[in-house]
C-alpha cells in the first residue's frame, strides 16, 4: 500500500516566495520611461507622467495587494505541520493566479475605463482571495494544523478569512453595477451569506 503524499512545508514556502518575488518584479516592467520632444522640459515630462498615471497607480496598488497576499499566505502556512496533495494543488492554483496578476494589472493600467479590463482584474483578485481561504479550510479538514495551535485560534483565523471574502464581495458591488443590477445584487447576497457564515464559525 502506497503512502499518502506529504510535502514538507518549507518546500512549498520556497516556491511561494519565488513566485511572489517574480510576480512583484514583473509588475514594474509595464512602466515605461516616456519619450520627450524636449528632454529639458519639466512640464512635458510631468504631462507625460500624468498621461501614464493609471499605469503607475495600477502598479503601486497591485504591488501592495501582492505584498498583503504574501504575508497572509505565510501566516496561514505557518500553522501547518506538512502539506498533503489537496493543499499542494490549491497552492499551485493560487500561484497560477499570482503569476497572472501582472497581466491583469497591465490590462487595467492601459485600459482603466474599459469594464472588461476591470472585470479581469477584479476576478483575479477574487480568485486569489478565494484560494487563500480554501487553502486554510482544506488544512483544517485534513488535520494539517499544528497541535500546538488552539482550536479557537484556528476557527478565528478561518472566520477572518471568510470575512475577508465577504468584504471583497461587498466591495465589488460598484463594479458589478457596471454590468447590470443582477450582478450587483448577487455580490450583495453572497457577501451577506459569507458574513453570516463567518459569524457562525466564530461562535462554534
Amino acid at each position: 500500500m502506497s503512502k499518502p503524499f506529504r510535502l514538507h512545508r518549507a518546500r512549498l514556502e520556497t516556491l511561494v516566495d519565488g513566485v511572489f518575488a517574480i510576480a512583484m518584479t514583473i509588475l514594474v516592467l509595464e512602466l515605461k520611461v516616456p519619450e520627450l520632444i524636449d528632454p529639458r522640459s519639466a512640464n512635458e515630462l510631468m504631462s507625460a507622467l500624468a498621461h501614464h498615471g493609471s499605469v503607475i497607480g495600477a502598479y503601486f496598488f497591485s504591488f501592495g495587494m501582492l505584498a498583503v497576499f504574501w504575508i497572509w499566505h505565510h501566516r496561514l502556512a505557518a500553522t501547518l505541520h506538512e502539506i498533503d496533495l489537496s493543499l499542494l494543488v490549491c497552492a499551485i492554483a493560487l500561484l497560477a493566479m499570482v503569476c497572472f496578476f501582472p497581466f491583469a494589472t497591465a490590462l487595467l493600467g492601459r485600459y482603466p475605463t474599459n469594464v472588461s479590463a476591470l472585470l479581469v482584474y477584479v476576478s483575479v483578485l477574487g480568485l486569489i482571495i478565494l484560494l487563500q481561504t480554501l487553502f486554510f479550510r482544506i488544512a483544517i479538514r485534513h488535520r494539517m494544523i499544528l497541535d500546538t495551535i488552539l482550536k479557537k485560534e484556528v476557527l478565528a483565523a478561518h472566520a477572518k478569512n471568510v470575512r475577508g471574502c465577504a468584504i471583497f464581495c461587498l466591495a465589488c458591488i460598484p463594479t458589478a453595477l457596471r454590468l447590470n443590477i443582477y450582478a450587483a445584487i448577487g455580490c450583495g447576497i453572497l457577501g451577506g451569506l459569507l458574513v453570516w457564515r463567518a459569524r457562525g464559525i466564530s461562535r462554534s
